[in-house]
């Protein structure tokens, strides 16, 4: 009853309300970290699985990536990321070592999906998939985007930002008050690696901490970053997701085999030994 109260008095529909959805996001071809993630939400008992994106980018398993997340997630609830785009087309305005591995990805999702044997194998499928994959989708009063609501793939929302403060010289509060206009009500991202809660009514900051994991949903605008499964940058090495169910949202963070990915990194010549360094320490 209160999560059906809820949905009349916020805005968020009972079909919604009712559902149990894991929300994933970049996982970054780290395939330990995805593996562990999916085994705890088999014990979640949710209803679907969606992912905000960037599925590859960074990590040594895309291939294996694409595949599992493709099997697992619904159908047109998997968005694409920036390095999802990247790996696609061209990584323009990435780092050099970013750049690098979105190159490497490339040539390793690409490598055979056209040959005929590729519609067997599901090669081509999985490229077809990638190259497809909607910016945003919505329900009822909730959008699901990778970065923000006004910029689908690439703009940051910060806890910089609820601070006062910009990296790149916009004006932090306009920038989330646009970004807040186009929220119905809840908004899901990703992209940042770092899991929280920013409100729209204050434009403050909730981090995990402050709100021991969870969030229940009330009549304020939101926008929620689920965190990171395969590269989470908030000093925390667990991979994190949420699980959305209308009412209320929970972070769920879970141990994997970090030594696994770094030693793929390490033995990769293509990824920089910096991209499995940074796992260990979350950031």
């Amino acid at each position: 009853m209160f999560a059906l109260a809820l949905a009349r008095v916020g805005g968020i529909s009972p079909a919604t309300v009712m559902r149990r959805i894991a929300i994933i996001s970049d996982i970054h071809s780290n395939m330990a970290a995805l593996n562990a993630v999916l085994k705890d939400i088999d014990g979640q008992k949710v209803d679907s699985i969606y992912c905000l994106g960037d599925v590859v980018g960074y990590g040594p398993e895309p291939v294996d990536a694409m595949g599992t997340v493709l099997d697992v997630c619904d159908e047109g609830r998997v968005i694409c990321g920036n390095h999802d785009h990247a790996s696609i087309y061209e990584p323009i305005g990435f780092n050099a070592e970013a750049r690098q591995a979105a190159i490497w990805t490339n040539q390793q999702i690409k490598a055979g999906a056209m040959n005929p044997l590729a519609w067997i194998n599901g090669k081509y499928k999985r490229w077809k998939w990638l190259k497809n994959l909607p910016s945003s989708f919505t329900e009822g009063d909730v959008l699901y985007v990778h970065a923000s609501p006004r910029n689908h793939m690439e703009e940051y929302i910060l806890e910089e930002h609820t601070l006062g403060r910009s990296y790149l010289g916009e004006d932090p509060r306009q920038l989330l008050e646009e970004n807040f206009a186009l929220v119905g009500h809840t908004c899901f991202v990703g992209h940042t690696h770092r899991p929280g809660v920013v409100t729209g009514d204050d434009l403050q900051w909730h981090s995990l901490k402050s709100l021991n994991y969870r969030w229940t949903i009330d009549a304020r605008k939101t926008i929620v970053n689920v965190g990171s499964v395969g590269q989470p940058r908030d000093h925390d090495p667990r991979a994190c997701y949420a699980i959305f169910d209308g009412a209320s949202i929970e972070w769920r963070r879970v141990e994997y085999d970090i030594e696994r990915t770094r030693k793929l990194i390490y033995a990769n010549d293509h990824l920089g030994n910096h991209l499995g360094d940074r796992l260990l320490l979350g950031r």
